[in-house]
């Protein structure tokens, strides 16, 4: 028989092994996705990801993944977000040389061919680069880029047309007045200004593009020379390339008035 004392006791210890209400221990587990890495990535390089529909940003972790390599995070909340444009990660969508891939009338086809420029505006915006194709946090550098290069355009295309109507046929002309030489070495320093703007955008943007997606450089060029050589041999093919990967033209359709190239309605890219 307990005692007064005894029976205190154990309804004091009865009461100590029942957790106060609100207070019990409560345990959570982190839901965990595998990805699988698309190429061979640094530590901290960001790609994005479609999950159901929706895409979301991943982090590679310490130590890089190689190409085919899975490895785990931590599920991302689920948000209805604006729709994306996924592009390839690792590797071209296509080929330099697909630029008929979409048949011989595609506006990215001709812009390219005929000016390079704004088609390097265009890709240009779609990144939100500066009129040189360079990186740029300023909202002030990245906005209007694309009409900067296409008033640059027009200037050069009337100024070299004006100067040649102006020059005459000079092929026939044996008696070079100072006037006419003057008139030509402007023309020429037009043009190989024009030019060589063209070819330092187009390498700044095509160089940018591949390290955004982490697009290595053809193993049999050698190292940092890729870009700068498509740019000066084939800006026009270069440029048609850079449209094709950063849109989805088998989606959406293409527009060569748009500072994007691609009618309004259609989604940013990742």
């Amino acid at each position: 028989m307990l005692s007064n004392d005894g029976l205190g006791d154990y309804a004091h210890l009865q009461q100590s092994l029942v957790a106060p209400e609100g207070d019990l221990p409560t345990t959570t587990a982190t839901p965990m996705m595998e990805v699988v890495a698309p190429a061979t990535l640094s530590e901290g390089y960001i790609f994005d990801v479609d999950i159901e529909g929706t895409t979301t940003s991943v982090t590679v972790p310490k130590g890089g993944v190689e190409e085919g390599q899975s490895f785990t995070i931590p599920m991302p909340t689920m948000q209805v977000g604006l729709p994306r444009v996924n592009v390839p990660v690792g590797q071209w969508r296509d080929g330099i040389c697909d630029c008929c891939k979409y048949g011989m009338c595609h506006n990215h086809l001709w812009t390219s061919c005929c000016c390079c420029l704004i088609s390097a505006g265009q890709v240009i915006t779609r990144l939100h680069l500066d009129w040189l194709g360079r990186p740029s946090t300023s909202v002030a550098q990245t906005t209007g880029a694309f009409w900067i290069l296409f008033y640059m355009t027009v200037a050069y295309w009337t100024s070299y047309l004006v100067l040649g109507l102006a020059a005459g046929d000079i092929s026939t002309t044996y008696d070079l007045t100072p006037f006419i030489v003057a008139i030509v070495v402007v023309r020429d320093f037009i043009w190989y200004s024009y030019m060589g703007l063209s070819i330092y955008i187009l390498y700044n943007v095509r160089k940018h593009v591949r390290g955004k997606y982490a697009i290595p450089e053809h193993e049999q060029c050698p190292t940092g020379c890729e870009d700068v050589c498509c740019a000066v041999c084939c800006p026009h093919l270069t440029a048609a390339q850079l449209l094709r990967h950063t849109a989805d033209y088998d989606t959406y359709h293409s527009s060569c008035c748009t500072e994007t190239g691609v009618p309004d309605s259609v989604p940013s890219i990742v």
